[in-house]
């Protein structure tokens, strides 16, 4: 029971709301069931049920508070609280919010296009029962949600506007918040059969609640701090919404509308909050409440109700208004490694990787067996990773991961510019890699390197983890031929194309089948094609890559890479470069955020999805180490040449693996 009610006139609260959580769950798919998470808050929710409460207090109210709710009394709260958890899916989408109640928001974990459709679901079963318990319900249920929307379109026409006046704020939270706290209370009344003006006193008694409760939700923003809202403050002034302590401020500050009339920095916002706090327009806009509460009272004087009934819902919603904490705000723990970079490759590696270089001719000299760009990409802190199965693994997922960056290397290689070339190099590649290993079609070093791998990778792997894997190095060398023909053209994508021509070169494929070589362990394809899987690989790879064209910035436009989204940008907007760069972590920033909330989410997804054989939490781990890695990438040594290091030469290892069209095929397995 919530602590705020006194059990003794309320005895059966308790038990009720608990019936209104067996009702309340999440939408089932037929036939889809690794799709419920989507609308599932799962068992442990913070959520304080206010609206289903107030329609149990209001049911009681109207009858005897001594008796237990009706089952239609139970699933019209469901109901509402159903309509509410739907609209804030659309707030978060609409509000670009991360989180809700200190958890990942839906359309971090899901992408908006999911959490709408998740909301729009969780929506329209609230509706559904309202309608089986008739033609009232639902009718006034429509008229609410038909408020609601007309609020939240209210509040986006004002939007960084100053000079927003304190009618239009209230003419939007009567819509965007007071009119599903009506409907909670009005549908409570309705069970009760009661009067039609005492169904309608509780009506407004829960719209000037809910004009308090959205003005007490407002100062808070401003005036708390994130632990203590669960989600991120001063977020309002941020997105231009101008809520009534702002407009009261700006109208007294011309200083403050000057700021308010264009987007602000985070900066910005947070001296304007500064600002609305010093003027005494939070005191201002907390009596104001205090005036709503009042009426509420009002409402419920005239109701021939217990007394102590009126007096102890009157207290609930008082103490609802003066809440400080409004759930548990999950701690946010960074992704990020903490401490000094080891100073190289985990112990037992790094001495056989280099021999294993050299020994295959990949590099000539120690020197070179030590290039940046190759063992410099794939040196981290200790922290990063999970040991490894065993040492054979270990060192074949790193050999693996060098071969990838020097392949990388061979087809952006400056000093390519002949496009048949570009072309007999795939044709080469492609063939060493079907090559059978006990008998390379041609000698070299690449053919040596890959002969000595492919045993060691397949080890232990299914015949279609096999298949996959050289399917998707094959498509990778075909992307890679085309970017280096659209190196060589002078090509540079739109930011519309940016993404999937620099996925299909980023090897992302190779890099999931080394980790999985690392952990020994092989990630079902339904998992893959989960949703939430497809999102967490997208933003993953966005991040990590988009990072590194800022990062290796500088030699991307030395040696003309077309697939570089700062470049994408100032070729299509005409804009400068420091203006790109400025966009482009703007939009890193965001993804990254975005990420890291997904990656919390992703151990609490995986104890739920059906069908993972009791293997959840290791495919939690293969995943949190994957993108543990990729956001730690752009910290690596591969734009950081050492003196020590010697380039190698990539030419002569491109002349061994050369397939020309005019070669007699008889030279190819």
């Amino acid at each position: 029971m919530p602590h705020e009610i006194d059990s003794a006139v309320f005895p059966h609260l308790e038990v009720d709301l608990a019936r209104v959580r067996d009702v309340l769950g999440p939408v089932q798919l037929r036939g889809r069931p690794e799709l419920t998470a989507l609308t599932d808050e799962g068992p442990d929710s913070s959520r304080r049920l206010v609206r289903p409460t107030l329609t149990l207090l209001s049911y009681y109210l109207l009858t005897d508070p001594a008796v237990p709710a009706d089952d239609r009394v139970v699933r019209a709260a469901a109901a509402v609280e159903l309509m509410h958890l739907g609209s804030l899916y659309h707030d978060d989408v609409v509000d670009h919010a991360y989180e809700r109640r200190g958890r990942p928001s839906a359309n971090v974990v899901w992408g908006s296009h999911m959490a709408v459709l998740g909301g729009d679901s969780v929506t329209f079963s609230g509706m559904r029962m309202l309608a089986e318990l008739g033609g009232r319900e639902v009718l006034a249920a429509t008229i609410a949600g038909e408020q609601m929307c007309a609020g939240m379109v209210l509040e986006a026409a004002d939007l960084y506007v100053a000079s927003r006046s304190e009618q239009s704020y209230l003419d939007a939270i009567d819509g965007k918040t007071a009119a599903v706290l009506s409907l909670a209370c009005r549908v409570g009344a309705m069970q009760a059969d009661r009067s039609e003006d005492e169904e309608e006193a509780l009506a407004l008694f829960g719209r000037h609640f809910g004009l308090a409760y959205q003005l007490y939700d407002d100062i808070l923003d401003l005036t708390s701090t994130a632990e203590e809202m669960g989600k991120p403050v001063n977020a309002d002034l941020s997105e231009g919404i101008y809520t009534l302590p702002v407009i009261r401020a700006a109208a007294r500050d011309q200083d403050l509308a000057r700021l308010l009339n264009r987007r602000m920095t985070r900066d910005q916002a947070a001296r304007a909050r500064e600002l609305v706090v010093a003027s005494g327009a939070v005191d201002e806009a907390q009596a104001r409440a205090e005036e709503f509460i009042d009426q509420a009272a009002g409402q419920l004087t005239a109701l021939p109700v217990d007394p102590r009934a009126r007096q102890a819902m009157n207290a609930y919603v008082r103490s609802i208004l003066h809440r400080r904490t409004p759930g548990p705000a999950v701690p946010r723990q960074s992704t990020q490694a903490a401490g000094v970079h080891s100073d190289g490759l985990p112990q037992g590696v790094a001495q056989w990787l280099r021999s294993w270089l050299v020994d295959t001719g990949l590099a000539l000299t120690p020197a070179e067996a030590d290039y940046h760009r190759w063992i410099g990409a794939i040196r981290s802190p200790v922290p990063i990773l999970a040991p490894a199965a065993d040492a054979a693994r270990e060192q074949t997922a790193y050999a693996m991961a060098v071969l990838t960056l020097m392949w990388d290397d061979l087809f952006e290689d400056p000093q390519l510019r002949d496009p048949e070339a570009v072309t007999a190099l795939r044709r080469g590649m492609v063939a060493v890699l079907r090559q059978d290993p006990e008998k390379p079609w041609r000698s070299g070093a690449i053919p040596t390197a890959w002969a000595s791998l492919w045993p060691r990778l397949r080890e232990g792997r299914s015949i279609r983890w096999q298949e996959r894997f050289l399917d998707g190095i094959e498509d990778w060398f075909e992307a890679a031929e085309r970017e280096a023909h659209h190196r060589i053209g002078g090509y540079i994508p739109s930011t519309a194309d940016y993404l999937p021509l620099r996925m299909s070169t980023s090897g992302m494929e190779t890099i999931i089948a080394c980790v999985e070589v690392y952990q020994d362990r092989e990630l079902p394809l339904k998992l893959r094609n989960h949703p939430v899987i497809r999102r967490l690989e997208e933003l993953g790879f966005w991040v990590t890559f988009v990072e590194n064209d800022l990062v290796g910035l500088d030699q991307d436009e030395a040696d003309q890479v077309p697939y570089n989204l700062v470049r994408a940008v100032r070729h299509e907007t005409g804009c400068t470069r420091r203006e790109a760069v400025e966009q482009v972590q703007r939009q890193v920033a965001e993804q990254r955020a975005q990420l890291e909330s997904l990656i919390r989410y992703v151990p609490a997804l995986f104890r739920v999805l059906p069908g993972l054989s009791g293997r959840g939490k290791d495919y939690a781990e293969l995943y949190v180490n994957m993108a543990n890695v990729g956001l730690w990438g752009r910290e690596s040594d591969r734009y950081e040449p050492t003196s020590a290091a010697a380039a190698p030469d990539l030419e002569r290892l491109r002349r061994e693996i050369y397939y020309w069209a005019d070669e007699p095929a008889t030279t190819a397995p």
